[in-house]
């Protein structure tokens, strides 16, 4: 079985133009800081970059040539599509989904996500809280995803609901009964709190987040714990959090 980990990415975002290739932490964009980490945390994985085939995300694919990393390119709307051929031409059975638009990534879980299939195989394995959400359902922006090519595969031949096309992995943990679900349970710190948002989307995330991610980069130990208590010290960076979640309910 041979595993991977794929960066869904595109510029043309609606709401933030090009959000990922703005600079964010000193010379480093989002793009950067998220392939880097990736990188240097799985040397010898198989990363690819799935983008669109719109030219204004050629940049993306000079981006991959620069870091060594994969690029595929497919359908811009039938997201779950482009993920099928992606994972198919690089001939990857299991792998972890990664979006673009998350800094603050924790790429330290995903070997937790592979083992956890290795110990107990399931169509979708992921953080999740509590009440039986998964992270990816929430503004959390801490955590990714696994999946299968074959679970990807059976979404495609039983709907083609836009929903499901666009975002991927949606069908699989809204649909318990026909596929196997496996969630991890959250660091104590984070359980309950729908009151946080690391993911970025729009011009209030990309200035409240880079403002964040500056401090906690330089004046923390890098923990999920000191991100946690760095944005209680700043009621006002949690109020900006809280106004941003209602602006852009999930």
């Amino acid at each position: 079985m041979k595993d991977g980990i794929i960066i869904q990415a595109r510029t043309g975002s609606t709401r933030l133009q090009n959000k990922i290739l703005l600079p964010f932490y000193k010379d480093k964009r989002i793009i950067d800081i998220l392939i880097d980490n990736i990188t240097t945390a799985y040397p010898g994985l198989c990363v690819i970059l799935a983008t669109t085939n719109c030219p204004q995300d050629d940049v993306l694919t000079g981006i991959t040539h620069l870091k060594g990393i994969n690029c595929f390119r497919g359908d811009e709307d039938n997201v779950l599509d482009r993920f099928i051929h992606a994972a198919g031409y690089f001939q990857i059975d299991r792998f972890i989904r990664v979006c673009s638009d998350n800094p603050f990534l924790r790429v330290d879980t995903f070997a937790m996500l592979f083992d956890t299939y290795t110990t107990s195989p399931a169509d979708y394995v992921a953080y999740g809280f509590a009440d039986g959400q998964p992270t990816i359902q929430t503004h959390l922006g801490l955590f990714s995803e696994l999946t299968t090519t074959k679970s990807l595969q059976r979404i495609a031949v039983q709907t083609k609901k836009k929903l499901y096309l666009e975002h991927v992995t949606n069908y699989l943990y809204t649909h318990p009964d026909k596929f196997s679900i496996r969630l991890l349970s959250l660091p104590d710190c984070l359980e309950g709190r729908f009151d946080l948002r690391f993911t970025l989307d729009t011009p209030e995330d990309f200035t409240l987040l880079q403002q964040l991610y500056t401090t906690f980069r330089e004046d923390t130990d890098g923990s999920i714990q000191a991100l946690i208590q760095l944005v209680e010290s700043r009621p006002d960076y949690h109020e900006r959090m809280l106004n941003n979640i209602v602006q852009n309910k999930k």
